[in-house]
């Protein structure tokens, strides 16, 4: 590569050296035009673009602000009369120094002041960002109603977890300063505040997510709404008939599917199927005491391994009292007359006799508690009505194809008991049948009309009849149509061989005739003028019966071909 690159040098350097004095002085003023266009475009792109200062300025704000930045000397541009532009190196600076002269425009967030775009930022700051841009337009929006002075808008934002397959809905909550003059919201103007908050946030945060709060911190979008009351009972009432619809064509299914086992489908017919459900919702709580399992059952055993006790002593106490004589009286201090009447004193020194027995034992047993919530609905009573159609089909013949004579009667063979039993037993299991609830089923044998089919049946078969004869009467008639050609070609040729034979025997006859007239004249001495045609025709004759002589094989093959073109 070095000795190519050297190789190129040396090319260049001769060349150059060939060249005149003026041309050489052309390529180094362009060389060097090139070279300095070359560092001016570094340094340009090199260069740190001007980031925003301040947006959306109000022209009075605006003109304070260019008005300072003259004064302290910093550089900036603008855009149009309300985005600033300066240095990124001169940003935090000028920033600062316009709070602590007090400069900073009304209605820019301080959080806001340091946004600036930076090739590092994550895709959770620029969520972040966004959605601080949707709140600040939100917030501006609501506070350019008639009727608010101030508002706050806060947006809490759910991330969505992996393992949940719906998204996480947003919640935001709202809190509004009434101007002065009024005191309370409508009804459709917190709707309204509520919706547009929605609807500038996108479709995770719905209306119910929404907290509106006035500046006292009372809630006040939690109105009674009636028409939203019956807009949900019409939503549960057609929830409700969803799911009852969904569970009859779900018996529907069963029982049809239990039935096509046994029967073909074009003869179950499912009159009626009603179904009655039990919307009352119930929670239900149970306590239940069974005995303490001491040992379970062996199941490798037949007979019963299984100990239990009725209960468990878990705590004991056992107390006993015994007293027998004279009894301890108590007296007052010492000196003083105890309080005892005289009457009981002088009974106090009888015999007497105590006794007392305390047993407590605390028992414990296995204690159940359940709480049971029912089904959203329960199924109260079911109730099936169904036809089923016997075996019917046409008279058959010996032949073995069907008997389309339409005064003959189809043949039907109905349903024995014991078949209308079993379907009758299928459809119970289809349905869980219950006697206790009122459940009701009924099964019948019923011979369907079938006319219809039977006439179709019938009209195809003399259709194929037809069909049939049709293609019959075109074959015999293509067969005579064939026949009738091979005669006409055999007869044609036939009169066309008989009309050559004609033609060439009457030539034969004319040219013996000629023959015979030309050697008459010959003998006789009489100088004959011969036409063209006829010398052409004697000569060309004479030819063929010389090559006949001489190659006889080559005429005969000539001769075999002519007759088979012809």
């Amino acid at each position: 590569m070095m000795e190519f690159l050297k190789k190129l040098l040396g090319q260049m350097k001769e060349v150059f050296g060939k060249l005149d004095r003026t041309k050489k002085i052309i390529i180094g003023v362009v060389t060097g035009v090139v070279v300095v266009a070359f560092i001016v475009l570094f340094s340009v792109s090199s260069g740190q673009p001007n980031v925003v200062l301040f947006s959306d300025l109000p022209a009075d704000d605006f003109g304070q602000v260019t008005k300072k930045l003259d004064e302290m000397g910093y550089h900036y541009q603008t855009s149009g009369q309300t985005n600033i532009l300066v240095k990124p190196t001169d940003r935090e600076v000028i920033l600062t120094k316009l709070a602590q002269e007090k400069m900073i425009p009304k209605g820019i967030p301080g959080w806001k002041l340091f946004d600036m775009t930076k090739w590092t930022e994550t895709e959770r700051e620029l969520d972040v960002k966004y959605m601080r841009a949707v709140r600040d337009e939100i917030k501006r929006h609501i506070e350019s109603l008639a009727s608010i002075d101030k508002a706050d808008v806060d947006i809490a934002i759910t991330e969505d977890s992996i393992y949940s397959e719906t998204e996480a809905p947003y919640t935001a909550a709202v809190t509004v300063h009434l101007k002065s003059g009024y005191e309370k919201l409508s009804k459709k103007e917190i709707k309204g505040i509520m919706y547009l908050v929605a609807r500038g946030v996108g479709p995770r945060l719905k209306p119910e997510n929404i907290t509106v709060t006035d500046e006292t911190g009372a809630i006040i979008s939690d109105f009674d709404d009636e028409l939203d009351k019956a807009k949900t009972e019409y939503t549960i009432l057609e929830y409700r008939h969803k799911l009852e619809e969904r569970a009859r064509v779900r018996m529907l299914k069963d029982i049809r599917a239990g039935l096509e086992r046994i029967y073909s489908a074009d003869r179950i017919q499912i009159l009626r199927l009603n179904m009655e459900f039990n919307w009352d919702k119930i929670s239900e709580e149970q306590e239940e005491y069974t005995p303490i399992e001491l040992e379970k059952q062996d199941p490798s055993k037949p007979y019963n391994t299984r100990k239990i006790k009725d209960s468990l002593v878990i705590s004991e106490k056992s107390t006993r009292e015994k007293f027998q004589g004279h009894g301890w009286n108590p007296e007052g201090p010492a000196g003083t007359e105890g309080n005892t009447p005289p009457g009981y004193k002088a009974s106090d020194d009888q015999f007497a006799k105590y006794s007392k027995k305390e047993d407590i034992r605390n028992h414990a047993v296995n204690k159940t508690n359940r709480k049971i919530e029912r089904d959203p609905y329960d199924i109260s009573k079911v109730s099936v009505a169904i036809a089923i159609d016997g075996q019917q089909n046409l008279p058959k013949l010996p032949s073995g194809d069907y008997d389309l004579d339409p005064q003959k009667e189809p043949v039907q063979t109905p349903l024995t008991q014991e078949e209308l039993k079993k379907a009758e037993n299928i459809v119970k299991k289809s349905i869980n049948f219950n006697e206790g609830r009122g459940d009701q089923v009924a099964v019948e044998n019923i011979m369907f009309d079938r006319s219809k089919y039977w006439e179709s049946l019938r009209a195809e078969f003399r259709k194929k009849e037809q069909i049939k004869k049709i293609l019959l009467a075109a074959l015999i008639g293509v067969i005579v149509l064939f026949v009738g050609f091979i005669l006409f070609r055999a007869i044609s040729k036939e009169l066309e061989r008989r009309r050559r034979a004609k033609e060439e025997a009457l030539a034969l006859e004319q040219q013996r005739m000629r023959e015979a007239a030309l050697r008459a004249a010959e003998e006789e001495g009489i100088d004959v003028e011969l036409s063209l045609e006829e010398r052409a025709r004697l000569e060309l004759q004479e030819n063929a019966i010389n090559l006949a002589r001489e190659r006889p094989d080559d005429v005969a093959q000539l001769l075999r071909t002519w007759l088979a073109e012809e």
